[in-house]
């Protein structure tokens, strides 16, 4: 992953996804907008408790710095759930210029159509961004520990299958900055729901000595998930940027005691020009 300068905002980019010509990708920082105090200052999230005329605000500056049109993104209303919902013509824009019009009770969306940016909204949870060149179809996912717990990577995978015939070997990957398995600390709820929604939990789930809590490696559970649905390894690229470790960079729940704004993946196919 790597970083992208637009000016006043800076975004981040996939390597693995920068390839690939008819392809907007992005997952934005926290720098450039004009919210203020542990909204500062590019919050994207109008459910956060951000002014929302400012949240308006950061994301025409996003949408703008991209060359891209606000208009054109399209927003869930995340619940930790592994709703995943298809996106058509009729989806462009919702939740672009306010929470109500955002797409309810679902934490992915998945869609061929050109020109829709698909926007993930995240202070700790990974977002997650796919791509299928050979059909031509992308998604966005919001998974945190519930969500990646209820397995929202192989339902979006399977929707991508049963929808649009795509094939797991042929999807890329890219896996943002989010909470990492050096200080993403959970308790015994989450220890037991891992051990019961994942089997084996080796490598994932490590007790932290003579505290009582674990450390929850949503990382490597993510990728496990990837690699089962038959995601090639080397399609896979993981940010490795820990969010609370770079709060200064993107927004972090946990570093700012809940109180915070959100950055963003989002993953577009363009209209090529000839």
């Amino acid at each position: 992953m790597h970083p992208q300068d637009l000016g006043d905002t800076t975004v981040y980019a996939f390597d693995n996804l920068s390839q690939f010509d008819n392809l907007i990708h992005f997952v934005s920082t926290r720098q450039g907008g004009i919210s203020d105090g542990n909204f500062s200052s590019l919050n994207i999230g109008f459910h956060v408790g951000d002014n929302n005329f400012r949240v308006l605000q950061n994301r025409r500056i996003l949408a703008d710095a991209l060359g891209t049109d606000l208009l054109k993104y399209t927003f869930a209303n995340q619940c930790h759930s592994a709703n995943v919902a298809i996106v058509n013509d009729t989806g462009r824009g919702k939740g672009s210029l306010e929470k109500d019009t955002s797409l309810a009770n679902t934490d992915g969306m998945v869609t061929n159509v050109k020109n829709i940016c698909l926007g993930v909204q995240v202070a700790d949870c990974v977002p997650i961004l796919l791509y299928d060149p050979k059909q031509q179809v992308i998604a966005s996912l919001h998974a945190g520990w519930k969500g990646t717990l209820r397995k929202i990577v192989p339902e979006a995978i399977a929707k991508m299958v049963q929808h649009y015939d795509c094939r797991a070997e042929n999807i890329f990957a890219g896996l943002g900055p989010s909470n990492g398995p050096c200080c993403y600390e959970v308790g015994e709820d989450v220890f037991r729901e891992a051990k019961t929604a994942l089997g084996s939990v080796k490598e994932i789930v490590k007790p932290v000595a003579n505290s009582g809590k674990y450390i929850f490696d949503q990382w490597e559970a993510n990728i496990r998930q990837l690699k089962d649905a038959g995601v090639k390894e080397k399609h896979i690229e993981l940010a490795g940027i820990c969010s609370q470790c770079e709060h200064e960079t993107f927004f972090s729940s946990r570093a700012n005691q809940g109180i915070t704004g959100r950055f963003m993946g989002g993953i577009m196919l363009k209209k090529l020009r000839h």
